[in-house]
This record gives C-alpha cells, sequence and structure tokens, in this order.
C-alpha cells in the first residue's frame, strides 16, 4: 500500500532475537521433525512413556540429525525444570548436562523432561544473535519509519515470549553493547509509539501532559527470566517475565497522581487505552 493511495504501512522491528521456549508437553514444532509427529501427538501420559524407551529415544534423535536450528540439542537450554532432582540442570544446555553426567545430549534432554512431566522449557541457540545483525538492528532502530516493539496479536502465548524486548532494549543494548544512547532508546519506545497511535499528552515528559513515568536504574535494568504460568483458562499456561531495575512506577489518573513501588517488575497500573485516552487523526502522509 502506497502514500499515494491514502495508506501508511508501519514496519514493526523486534529489537532482539527472536528466542522460542518449545516444550514437549505441546509438541509445537517438534511435530515437523521427520519421524516425530506419531509421538508428539500421543496422549501426554503415553508421550512421556514413549520418551523414556530407548528404542523410540534412538528413533527420535536418528529423526532429527541434519534438522533445522530449533533441534540442535548439543545447544538447546534447560531454562526452566520442574522436577526438584532436575534444578540443578536449570540454564544449562543439553551437552552440558549430557557431559557432566556422561550420555549423549538427547538422552540428558530426554531424562530432564520425562522427569518434569514434559513440562521442561527448551530454548534452542539463536542463529540471528550475531555482531553484523546486531548492527542492522541498530539500523533499523534510528529509522523514522519503524516503531520498535513485539507482537503476534496474542498468539503463541506458550511458545514465544517478545513481551521483553523494551526493557531488554534500554537496559542491555544500550548498557551492554552500546547501540544507541540511553536517551533515544527511551524517546524510540515511549515518544514514537505515541505519536504513532495520535495519543493526546502522553509520551514524553512536558509541561501540561500527563505525568506518566517509570523511574528504573540503567545500571540494572533487564528482563528477568521467562517462565510458564498456567493461569488461562482449564489450567492452560503462558510465558511471563517481568524486569529488573524498575523501582517506580508513576501514574496520572484523572488527575490523581498514583505511585507504586515496583516488586518483580509488575506494577499493575495498566489502563486500556481506548477508555482513558482522547485521540488525534493521523494524516495518510505522516
Amino acid at each position: 500500500m502506497r502514500r499515494g493511495t491514502g495508506g501508511r504501512v508501519i514496519p514493526l522491528t523486534l529489537p532482539d532475537p527472536q528466542a522460542m521456549r518449545l516444550s514437549f508437553a505441546t509438541g509445537f514444532v517438534y511435530d515437523m521433525l521427520p519421524g516425530w509427529a506419531d509421538v508428539m501427538t500421543m496422549p501426554h501420559a503415553a508421550r512421556r512413556l514413549a520418551l523414556a524407551d530407548p528404542d523410540i529415544r534412538r528413533r527420535l534423535e536418528e529423526g532429527s540429525q541434519g534438522g533445522p536450528w530449533w533441534a540442535i540439542w548439543e545447544d538447546t537450554t534447560l531454562s526452566e525444570t520442574m522436577a526438584p532432582e532436575n534444578a540443578r540442570w536449570e540454564g544449562l544446555t543439553a551437552g552440558e548436562v549430557g557431559r557432566q553426567r556422561g550420555v549423549g545430549a538427547f538422552d540428558a534432554l530426554c531424562d530432564v523432561v520425562v522427569a518434569d512431566d514434559l513440562q521442561t522449557g527448551l530454548v534452542p541457540l539463536s542463529i540471528d544473535d550475531t555482531e553484523e545483525n546486531w548492527r542492522l538492528r541498530s539500523e533499523l532502530w534510528r529509522d523514522p519509519r519503524v516503531v520498535i516493539g513485539g507482537s503476534d496479536a496474542g498468539a503463541h502465548l506458550d511458545t514465544i515470549g517478545t513481551f521483553n524486548c523494551i526493557s531488554s532494549l534500554v537496559g542491555p543494548s544500550v548498557r551492554d553493547r552500546k547501540l544507541i544512547a540511553l536517551e533515544e532508546a527511551v524517546r524510540l519506545v515511549t515518544d514514537v509509539p505515541a505519536r504513532m497511535y495520535g495519543l493526546v499528552d502522553r509520551g514524553r515528559l512536558e509541561v501540561g501532559w500527563r505525568a506518566d513515568i517509570v523511574v528504573f536504574d540503567p545500571a540494572t535494568l533487564a528482563p528477568e527470566p521467562v517462565r510458564a504460568v498456567g493461569d488461562l483458562p482449564a489450567g492452560n499456561w503462558r510465558l511471563t517475565g517481568g524486569a529488573r531495575g524498575v523501582e517506580h512506577v508513576v501514574r496520572e489518573r484523572g488527575g490523581d497522581r498514583l505511585r507504586r513501588r515496583v516488586h518483580g517488575g509488575a506494577a499493575g497500573l495498566g489502563v486500556a487505552v481506548r477508555y482513558v485516552h482522547r485521540t488525534v487523526p493521523i494524516p495518510a502522509d505522516a
């Protein structure tokens, strides 16, 4: 769609490599590997028994050899474990666990998964976490046609954790990678989206504007580890994660200023913008 026809296309760029958190509990993505679909579609209890079977493990491992990047077991991180005996393996790759135990990476992974009742969080090694790709990302961030964010409209709640991209950009990307100035990073995730949506008196600190302020420590701001929580209907689960280094949230609501000390990265002060904000039209050539 071109501007000449009255439309505006706004590219959305995710500021981090997109990390997937996979699980044998759902089998999502893994069921595409050759010979895996019959096991990944078994009822839960039968699938757990199958993954404990040495013969079935060998067949699955052979089917994954030479496969995609998300099926390289040596580099797959056990990001979240459930059984107490598996706590010591959390944060290690399956290859590291296997070397400590004297077994292969896939066997090490399956042992943990079976003990966790298939709930283990499995994060493949990203293939785009390179210096060149980070340089290209920083160019996109500065492009005035682009908006920073991460959303797939609520899909993949149990697989993709893009909700922490803002604390990652303003935190590690500024502090550790030095790809962008702190002030510019803050502007890109506050003023730029506010102007895109046409919000009035929000998105920056101005006299007479709403006093919506987040107080954070730039030396410590960072995403917290992504975790699974079972708070969806019928006990289904989703991914969530807070932020370290966010100390206070000040929000103006109806002329009153609400200040809350943040614990665990959650302020609990969200309000749907469609109910409380006035907006202005966005010109087609904006």
